[in-house]
């Protein structure tokens, strides 16, 4: 299990890669944040500014290891190929039951910020 408090409040940049036209639209990054919650599988990057994608306002991104085998605490040392869902819900409206159909899906990655 990774110690929550290894990663809980650091802060993160994410880069995105995939789908073409979102980088078109809003760049590819970095798109920085700090990290909010962690568990076994995920973080929840609370973004430093809203992206704005398609007509929604993005603000936090959930964070998963893109590669089977791969831990999300490798993100302590060196860049995560990660799969993120990007999220237009606040950080208090992320509960175990949110909707996150109105999120956009994207391929990238993460990397600490020293």
């Amino acid at each position: 299990m990774i110690g929550r408090s290894d990663l809980t409040n650091q802060r993160v940049a994410l880069s995105i890669s995939d789908p073409w036209d979102f980088g078109t639209e809003c760049g590819t990054g970095p798109f920085t944040g700090t990290i909010a919650r962690i568990d076994d599988e995920q973080f929840v990057v609370q973004l430093d500014h809203p992206i704005s994608y398609r007509g929604r306002v993005l603000r936090i991104g959930v964070v998963r290891a893109r590669h089977i085998g791969e831990r999300i605490g490798s993100v302590r040392s060196r860049t995560l190929a990660a799969n993120i869902l990007l999220l237009p819900l606040s950080l208090a409206e992320m509960t175990p039951s949110a909707d996150t159909q109105r999120g956009v899906s994207v391929v990238g990655s993460a990397e600490r910020v020293m």
